[in-house]
């Protein structure tokens, strides 16, 4: 009865001590986000500490940046939303054409928003619709109140790899990542109601 009973507390003892063991030794599991998920998915080049609770596109960028060098960078289209002195809001869309990577053309154009929300398009010289006139632009926009500021560039990287992104004033709205090589890509944009929401595809 003795002999049972000392055999059952070294018994007790023994697996208490390996729990104990067990649950002091458990590192706690950090969340990775769907998003993150679909990143490493089809680029493990971007696995980054940094990125698998939430993903932030401006560090996104700074993460392909790093793995992926660019090779040219070219802004195409930039709009801005802004209000001038008197108080009307107005869009200037400036567009670059290029030609491989030399830039051929930059056209401007001014629109009015009435206040059903329509855009009516206002008259422009040639020499300030064509963006010959540099100073145009800054005096539009220093008498006025920028209310957003959306640019848009196309990255190109090595091995026909190319990044296409979109700001507004200095943070990254939207990203991607092509690889026509492995057929694998990656876009990334911010949504008012989600959230950050990437997706993935290849081949």
């Amino acid at each position: 009865m003795i002999r049972t009973f000392r055999v059952l507390l070294n018994i007790s003892f023994l697996l208490n001590g390996f729990f104990s063991f067990g649950v002091a030794d458990a590192q706690p599991v950090r969340p990775v986000s769907i998003s993150y998920d679909k990143l490493v998915l089809c680029f493990p080049e971007l696995a980054d500490e940094g990125l698998s609770f939430k993903v932030d596109l401006d560090h996104l960028k700074e993460v392909i940046d790093e793995k992926f060098v660019s090779t040219d960078m070219q802004m195409r289209q930039r709009r801005v939303k802004f209000e001038d002195m008197s108080g009307q809001s107005m869009i200037l869309n400036i567009q670059n054409t290029f030609v491989g990577k030399r830039k051929i053309k930059s056209e401007l154009s001014l629109q009015k928003i009435n206040e059903k929300g329509e855009l009516k398009e206002q008259p422009l010289t040639m020499a300030q619709r064509m963006n010959q006139n540099l100073n145009f632009v800054d005096e539009l926009l220093m008498s006025g109140k920028v209310r957003s500021d959306e640019t848009s560039y196309v990255d190109t990287k090595p091995r026909g790899m190319i990044s296409r992104y979109q700001k507004n004033f200095k943070q990254v709205q939207e990203i991607s990542l092509a690889d026509k090589i492995k057929e694998r890509s990656i876009s990334c944009e911010k949504r008012a109601d989600l959230g950050i929401i990437c997706t993935c595809s290849k081949k």
